[in-house]
């Protein structure tokens, strides 16, 4: 059926150039151009369309070729319905497809079931989300991409594994019970086991599952890496290979992929003329305490349940007396990793990593990381004390004690060192400056005559001598530079004093130096625009 329009100009009574004739059958509109003597132009054409409210889609291209042929009483198609349309587009390594719907015009509306031909012509086959495609059709989501197809990534296998049934770390942590009592009842750092007991399990790597492209390829997983499950000294492997059990009694420990297990040296009494000085391969556990002169060192760790008198301990591990330590100004303890007393006075203590104590007298610690002092009374007097990171007590310095010093910022052992090696380098400049000035005498003795035979040997040897001395000291010179310039700074080394900080007390925090001339209260000392600052110590920090 067709049907035909015409436009009249109401103010000059004449009749519009442009009819336009609609076939519903057709699903267009033809537009003719009856006179030449007002031939429009295309957006005339176009807004005579538009009035018409026409369903279709207007062809703008094919209206400016007939105007430009001046086309006169020949219908021309200028508009007709188009169907909507879609793009599917994947990428190259067929992770994902992308559906971009395109609006249509009078046209028929795209389908599900056309989208899903579509794939299915394109080999696409897998991962393909209806739901996200049902959803873009509801909402006319038009020439905007959405991802309606996506791979399936492979599951790469996880690794194997050593489950260990022990713990392979304490924390040394004493219970505060109140303010001036601490609980070192519960360090428990030495964990025995029994002969037979499971002590690790070998958990196996998987093999990952495959992963698939949109268009059905697999994608291969990366299985997991085994490991050797090695059994160490005194364990069995099981024939299996995934379960080591303990051949002996004694302490379990990881080391790499091998489980082994050190004997516990156990004393129920006290360190004394009856036992002797103990040196062990594993662990000592001590239930007495240790008398004066005596030592005591362990490849683990070493746990006394008494008082430690002017003793040398040294263990591989951690150290934990649960009395304290009387050093007498003679004893020296010595940890891999934590050490722990109740108390230290007039002794030194060195720990790889931190210190723990309730009070520290007259002593020096020197901790890899961090000195807590804030147990119980929590005293630190005449005391010298080094960490890298941290050194927190209750009370600093008092009123009548020797100067007390806390350095942080850098390794204890790496600025001991140092100074070892700048006091060595003075005393062998001072020795080549007096030898030096034996050769000038000598040398001006041999200008006003020959030397004595006897001269002539010191001469020589002298000159020997500095030379030797010379390349030495050139030597310590590097190795002081070499430290110098590698020495890392922590990267933000406190003081903190819960209580009070004392006059005659000397803060270092790095290479910058504070001495207190007076009481500061809940006080923290931190190095902020190249200086010392103080600040309120904040007890929940």
């Amino acid at each position: 059926m067709t049907s035909s329009h015409e436009h009249n100009n109401g103010d000059t009574g004449l009749s519009n150039p442009i009819k336009i004739e609609v076939n519903a059958g057709e699903g267009c509109a033809y537009v003719t151009i009856t006179d030449t003597s007002a031939y429009p132009s295309l957006q005339d054409v176009v807004d005579r369309l538009k009035e018409h409210d026409l369903p279709y889609w207007i062809d703008e291209k094919t209206i400016g070729d007939e105007l430009a042929k001046n086309t006169t009483g020949q219908p021309f198609r200028a508009a007709y319905a188009r169907d909507a349309s879609f793009e599917i587009k994947v990428d190259a390594a067929h992770h994902f497809a992308s559906l971009i719907l395109k609006k249509g015009c009078g046209g028929r509306e795209t389908t599900i079931v056309d989208i899903q031909l579509k794939l299915n012509e394109m080999g696409i086959v897998s991962g393909v989300d209806l739901d996200r495609i049902s959803l873009a059709l509801s909402e006319d989501t038009y020439e905007e991409p959405i991802v309606i197809a996506s791979a399936k990534e492979p599951v790469h296998g996880t690794d194997a594994r050593i489950d260990c049934m022990f713990p392979l770390e304490f924390k040394m942590q004493p219970r505060e019970l109140d303010h001036q009592k601490v609980d070192f009842r519960e360090l428990k750092l030495i964990y025995a086991v029994a002969k037979g007991d499971v002590l690790a399990k070998k958990i196996p790597a998987t093999p990952g599952e495959p992963g698939m492209t949109i268009t059905g390829k697999a994608v291969p997983a990366k299985p997991g890496k085994d490991i050797s499950f090695t059994p160490g000294r005194n364990t069995i492997i099981s024939a299996d290979g995934m379960e080591v059990t303990a051949a002996i009694a004694g302490q379990p420990f990881l080391k790499g992929k091998s489980i082994f297990v050190e004997p516990v040296y156990a004393i129920k009494g006290d360190i004394d003329y009856s036992i002797g000085n103990v040196d062990f391969k594993g662990s000592v556990k001590i239930d007495g305490s240790v008398v004066s002169g005596f030592s005591i060192k362990a490849t683990e760790s070493v746990e006394i349940g008494g008082v430690v008198e002017d003793c040398s301990i040294e263990a591989g591990m951690d150290i934990s007396i649960k009395g304290g330590v009387l050093g007498a100004d003679r004893g020296i303890m010595k940890a891999g990793r934590d050490f722990s007393a109740l108390f230290v006075e007039n002794c030194y203590i060195e720990a790889g990593r931190n210190i723990i104590v309730g009070d520290a007298l007259n002593s020096e610690l020197s901790a890899g990381d961090s000195i807590d002092v804030a147990l119980g009374k929590g005293r630190v007097i005449g005391s010298k004390l080094g960490a890298q990171n941290l050194a927190i007590m209750n009370t600093l310095g008092s009123q009548i004690a020797a100067k007390t010093q806390v350095s942080v910022g850098f390794e204890p052992k790496t600025v001991a060192r140092l100074k070892e090696l700048k006091e060595a380098a003075r005393k062998t400049e001072h020795t080549v400056v007096e030898i030096e000035k034996h050769i000038s005498t000598l040398e001006e003795m041999g200008r006003a005559d020959a030397l004595p035979e006897e001269k002539e040997r010191l001469y020589g040897r002298l000159l020997a001598t500095a030379d030797e001395l010379g390349h030495q000291l050139q030597e310590y010179r590097g190795q002081i530079q070499m430290i110098e310039s590698t020495m890392t700074k922590a990267a933000q080394p406190t003081v903190k004093v819960r209580g009070t900080c004392y006059p005659n007390v000397r803060i270092r925090i790095g290479r910058l130096v504070f001495d207190c001339t007076t009481e500061y209260h809940s006080a923290v000392f931190y190095e902020e625009d190249d200086k010392i600052q103080v600040n309120v110590y904040d007890n929940k920090t």
